[in-house]
């Protein structure tokens, strides 16, 4: 089989007005699912300088804001063709460009009363999170606070509701952890050590949050996940490839033959089937 190498860096570079769109819905997801946009136990008692790293659109940020507007806000991107235009941002709010896997520029350093990051996974190649998270730690203050708000790729899985038929969207999922651990090593196991990682780095853990998908939010995951593999469709050649012969995969992938699960994975979500991922929180406090 020809190996289709992923270039995590790369992919979130060249992602366009789609994956702005679809961010837009993943962070409607994720505050429904988490019914906060910072966690409670943050202490937001008097006006802070906040971080939100792999912002995207920066939708999080522009939420945050409305709720308060006493906040200094930055948003940090590897990808600013996303942005909005910095004319029609609250002065408040600022969007840079940066790696959040290169070296730390000293401007960041010590800068932050809290960092906030989320869906980072696919980014994380072969469990390589240090460096990402060596520059999150140094972002912050002393006493600081980091919330990473993360899917919990391990728990991919389709639903359906009785007698539904979800078979596309199967072999779309089964396609996704296949790639995932043959193809593009997007191993997320580093998730699960997360919080006893941070306090081998002095952070004291304040919140771990294991949150099961909602039901009533069934369209919209299956929605996001699709426009997921949109996404991926050009990544693949024209010529159909083969695939190992592993149940649930198909014989051979393509452009048209993804493009076709995808229609057909659509279709499903019309009649009830979904795609979802749970989510993990982890709320810590720097050592001051």
């Amino acid at each position: 089989m020809p190996e289709l190498k992923w270039d995590a860096k790369n992919f979130w570079v060249e992602q366009d007005f789609q994956t702005s769109t679809r961010l837009h819905l993943q962070h409607w997801i994720f505050t429904h699912q988490l019914g906060y946009l910072l966690h409670p136990d943050i202490d937001q008692s008097e006006p802070l300088k906040i971080a939100d790293v792999a912002c995207g659109n920066a939708a999080w940020i522009l939420d945050l804001q409305r709720a308060h507007p006493e906040h200094e806000y930055h948003g940090l991107d590897i990808n600013p063709r996303i942005f909005p235009a910095a004319e029609l941002l609250p002065k408040n709010v600022q969007l840079h460009e940066l790696d959040a896997f290169a070296d730390l520029p000293d401007e960041y350093k010590n800068a932050f009363d809290i960092v906030d990051i989320r869906t980072i996974y696919s980014a994380i190649i072969d469990n390589k999170v240090e460096p990402l998270l060596t520059n999150l730690l140094a972002m912050l203050k002393p006493g600081g606070y980091l919330q990473w708000a993360e899917n919990d790729f391990h728990t991919l899985a389709v639903h359906t509701i009785q007698g539904g038929k979800a078979e596309a969207l199967e072999t779309i999922v089964n396609i996704q952890k296949f790639f995932a651990v043959h193809q593009t090593k997007m191993s997320s196991d580093w998730l699960l050590n997360l919080p006893r990682t941070l306090e081998q780095r002095r952070c004291k853990v304040l919140v771990e949050e294991h949150i099961k998908p909602f039901p009533s939010l069934a369209r919209a995951w299956s929605d996001n996940n699709l426009s997921v593999f949109l996404g991926v469709i050009s990544l693949l050649p024209e010529q159909e490839i083969p695939l190992p012969s592993v149940p649930g995969l198909p014989k051979t992938l393509s452009r048209k033959i993804l493009a076709e699960l995808v229609m057909q994975g659509a279709k499903e979500a019309s009649s009830g089937a979904w795609v979802s991922m749970e989510q993990r929180v982890v709320v810590v406090q720097k050592a001051s």
